[in-house]
């Protein structure tokens, strides 16, 4: 049982002198789309803190920089201050210094955000000096980055072992979402599993292949599938060496398995393409997104499910000629959901991306995209190991 925020409200009223509370977020935001997700997630937890009458320290990665990229501006969370200045309707003071070279009681702000951690090469191997140094900023911690929970990173994990460490109300929401889909499951229990590649969701695959009803196969993933099993895939992306997993799980599945029978294709994913059964696929054409037929097919499917688990995009919905599927099956899932026939956990940036305005009428939309597959895989996350009471 992880120590959640009711107990930092009390831990807070029987200790004096807790004066700052450090808050690790998830501020990685999309810099080619408009998605504040993310901002909004730890919005209830950062104005909780402030009004209980603490400062707050934001803490955040920002992108994969290398350590030649400190002085890049391209990577510094300078970037989303004025994003998450005005989703929290409060103004933060951002340190751009190094923690090193700065004195932490020199921090004089109510809301101050602290520049990117991945620019210290210990963050990501869980370096004990650096969360030392982090935890100097702070009399107590909060974790309310679910998304990045999976990792045994300084900010994360090893930080927990200096300072009193608690869940933000996000994690807390972000648990209980996703166990609707892992424990007391309502069914029929349908998996949409999508995205690029099978090797990123081996073991979310074989776990859901277990546990669902039914499992949707989508995304440039499905090639994979579809090619393991005999069908020319043409120019189409598809991982050669994860042809042996592919039927593994087709093999030994106990959910029933539904590929893709037709694809919209094209040779430039800047032109339109035509839909085609996979028979058909002309040389030279890669699949973009799914076909008519398939569409209908998941329609189908999700009219008599009862709980739904949709991670990774279908299509290749950036594209305006390849998001046809997103738009199609989007609103029957709203729909559904609407009138109680359906509970729908979505999960992972690119998804929550292609649902677009939909996303407030799910039952639950998680923002995290590894740690939400790590965790309905079963894995124990190290950064919620390390808030255990």
């Amino acid at each position: 049982m992880i120590k959640k925020f009711k107990d930092f409200e009390n831990f807070i009223k029987n200790n004096k002198g807790i004066n700052r509370c450090i808050i690790r977020c998830d501020l990685n935001l999309p810099s080619d789309i408009e998605d504040l997700s993310r901002v909004y997630a730890i919005k209830d937890t950062v104005l909780s803190v402030l009004a209980l009458g603490l400062d707050a320290v934001l803490i955040s990665h920002y992108k994969r920089p290398k350590l030649e990229d400190i002085s890049n501006p391209k990577f510094s969370l300078q970037n989303t201050v004025d994003k998450v200045s005005k989703v929290l309707g409060k103004d933060v003071y951002f340190e751009k210094s190094s923690i090193f070279d700065i004195d932490p009681s020199s921090i004089k702000s109510k809301l101050t955000l602290l520049e990117n951690l991945r620019f210290y090469e210990g963050e990501t191997k869980n370096n004990d000096e650096l969360a030392k140094r982090l935890a100097k900023f702070g009399d107590v911690y909060i974790n309310d980055a679910f998304s990045v929970s999976h990792r045994a990173h300084a900010s994360v994990e090893a930080i927990t072992k200096h300072l009193p460490s608690f869940a933000g109300k996000s994690l807390e929401r972000e648990i209980e979402g996703i166990s609707n889909v892992t424990q007391n499951i309502s069914r029929p229990f349908t998996a949409i599993i999508g995205g690029s590649k099978v090797s990123s969701k081996i073991d979310v695959l074989k776990q859901i292949s277990k546990t669902a009803d039914c499992l949707i196969i989508t995304g440039a993933m499905a090639n994979t599938f579809l090619a393991a099993k005999g069908f020319d895939m043409k120019s189409s992306l598809i991982e050669k060496d994860q042809f042996e997993t592919a039927l593994d799980i087709l093999k030994n599945s106990g959910a029933k398995i539904i590929l893709p029978v037709d694809f919209l294709a094209s040779k430039d994913i800047n032109v339109s393409g035509n839909n085609y059964v996979i028979e058909d696929i002309p040389d030279g054409c890669s699949c973009f997104d799914i076909g008519s037929g398939s569409t209908s097919k998941i329609i189908e499917i999700l009219r008599k499910t009862k709980t739904l688990l949709w991670n990774g995009a279908i299509g290749a919905f950036e594209f305006a000629n390849f998001d046809n599927s997103s738009k199609m099956i989007t609103p029957v899932i709203v729909e559904l959901t609407k009138s109680g026939n359906l509970i729908s956990v979505i999960g992972g940036g690119e998804t929550i991306a292609s649902i677009g305005k939909y996303k407030k009428d799910m039952t639950f939309v998680s923002t995290a995209g590894g740690a939400f597959l790590e965790f309905v895989a079963g894995y124990k996350l190290p950064g919620l190991i390390a808030l255990e009471k």
